[in-house]
């Protein structure tokens, strides 16, 4: 009679282990950065792409979804991303600020992974490396509500990013020389 509980119990237990268990969704993005010419002011000039759009990609997420971004830096200079206001819990080394992430050095890439968890909002995400947030590389990053979590609003008819940034005439290299000499950006 032990016996056969035993076997009981162990078809039991190998049935539970061996049960499909679902994941959250994941979401997966390559971005290429590089240099192109845009007219922000009316006037070409350098600015960062990534994926030959400026400003940058948007990405539409779900709370809980896993994003997987893997970025190749293509310009001449090392280049880092950071995820504004996204908290990144028990993975701050996706954070991508200085001390926490290396930077992306040139012709190399470096895959994010991070979940959004319930993070429902509207966020964006812009290089931390140099100057490079004062030409670009930057985007929107929305995480919409999943169906469980109810919201004390209705739905919005449709949804808009909007990103702006300050812009300047000169190269972000010219910017940093200025700044790095102790001068100001602005005009007096």
């Amino acid at each position: 009679m032990a016996g056969v509980m035993f076997m009981v119990l162990l078809c039991f237990s190998a049935g539970a282990m061996l049960g499909v268990r679902g994941e959250d969704p994941y979401l997966f993005f390559t971005w290429n950065v590089t240099y192109g010419t845009r007219s922000p002011l009316g006037v070409p000039q350098q600015v960062i792409l990534i994926n030959d759009q400026f400003p940058g990609p948007n990405i539409n997420s779900t709370s809980n979804n896993n994003i997987v971004i893997n970025v190749f830096n293509n310009i001449d200079e090392p280049f880092l991303l950071t995820w504004s206001g996204v908290q990144q819990r028990k993975n701050s080394w996706q954070d991508g600020v200085l001390g926490t992430n290396c930077p992306i050095l040139p012709g190399t890439n470096f895959t994010y992974h991070f979940q959004v968890k319930d993070q429902i909002g509207s966020y964006f995400y812009y290089p931390t490396t140099g100057m490079h947030r004062a030409v670009g590389g930057f985007g929107g990053l929305r995480i919409n509500s999943r169906l469980l979590i109810p919201v004390p609003y209705a739905d919005p008819e449709d949804d808009y990013t909007v990103v702006l940034n300050d812009w300047h005439t000169k190269t972000h290299t010219a910017l940093q020389k200025l700044l790095d000499g102790g001068r100001s950006s602005c005009k007096a």
